[in-house]
């Protein structure tokens, strides 16, 4: 077992943080006060939305990421124009008793991060025209890692999270779900920051505890769902894995990269990221 330090947070190469070439501009941040705190996030809504009500995802940044572009975002924002969804940017806080930039193993008495996400749903749903049956998350690194907080602790809110380069506690204090989120993990398997294939201990903070390896973490969310079927493909670079017949028809899938590290990749088989991850989440609703 590998040990991993604080450094994850902050081992960022900026430059690769969003593989786009032009620059990106920010939305502007708003607030929200959860539990008389101030919260904030930026907000992404297209210039043409359709009629009906439309699909919400949110993309959570990783470690030191909050003050940055998330990956690809040009790239994801163009799309939602496109297909019409509305993007929000939730931002960290390092609150008191939060181990990181974003809560993770999240226990009772440590729901901060938890309520202040619920709490943007709500309110983005009473301002803008959400469709609450196509709430999506998406993250990398850190924020890969929230993600399983939001489907282990919101699993009515998110009807599918499809991340890169995050795990989850081997023993969560808590993954009791009201119902089933589809899942997606991306992962290099070169990755010397989160470890593909061997667990490794949160180093600083004892409430984390033990990181799944990657095939652990794919096949945890496989057993949950019950998948009777598991498929995909190799190819040189990458293997597909496909868990389906799940309870509730969710799907777990991973794409694991051949000797790719921790850096978001621009494209996985010819397809942009970002566009595996949102075509894997869009399938997806709450009944």
């Amino acid at each position: 077992m590998k040990t991993r330090w604080v450094a994850i947070f902050f081992l960022y190469h900026f430059g690769c943080l969003s593989p786009d070439s032009d620059p990106v501009e920010l939305p502007q941040a708003s607030d929200i006060t959860v539990a008389e705190l101030e919260r904030e996030y930026r907000l992404f809504v297209p210039t043409d939305l359709p009629e009906d009500p439309v699909p919400l995802l949110i993309a959570v940044h990783g470690g030191s990421g909050r003050d940055y572009p998330f990956p690809q975002q040009t790239k994801f924002e163009a799309l939602a124009e496109e297909e019409g969804f509305i993007i929000a940017y939730p931002m960290s806080e390092l609150l008191p008793g939060n181990e990181g930039e974003w809560q993770l193993n999240t226990t009772p008495e440590s729901r901060q991060d938890i309520e202040y996400i619920e709490a943007l749903i709500d309110y983005l749903a009473a301002t803008q025209s959400i469709d609450e049956k196509r709430v999506y998350a998406t993250g990398y690194s850190l924020g890969s890692m929230f993600n399983y907080e939001l489907a282990c602790q919101l699993s009515d809110r998110f009807a599918a999270v499809a991340s890169y380069a995050g795990t989850m506690p081997v023993s969560p204090d808590s993954c009791d779900l009201d119902s089933n989120v589809a899942i997606m993990h991306l992962h290099g398997d070169d990755d010397y920051i989160i470890s593909y294939n061997e667990a490794w201990d949160w180093k600083a903070w004892d409430e984390v505890g033990t990181m799944m390896d990657i095939p652990s973490l794919v096949n945890f969310w496989a057993d949950k769902y019950n998948c009777q079927n598991e498929g995909g493909n190799t190819t040189n670079t990458s293997q597909h894995i496909v868990h389906d017949t799940c309870d509730q028809n969710v799907r777990v899938e991973h794409h694991r990269l051949y000797n790719v590290g921790h850096e978001w990749p621009e494209t996985i088989e010819g397809t942009s990221t970002h566009e595996v991850i949102w075509n894997f989440l869009q399938s997806f609703s709450k009944p």
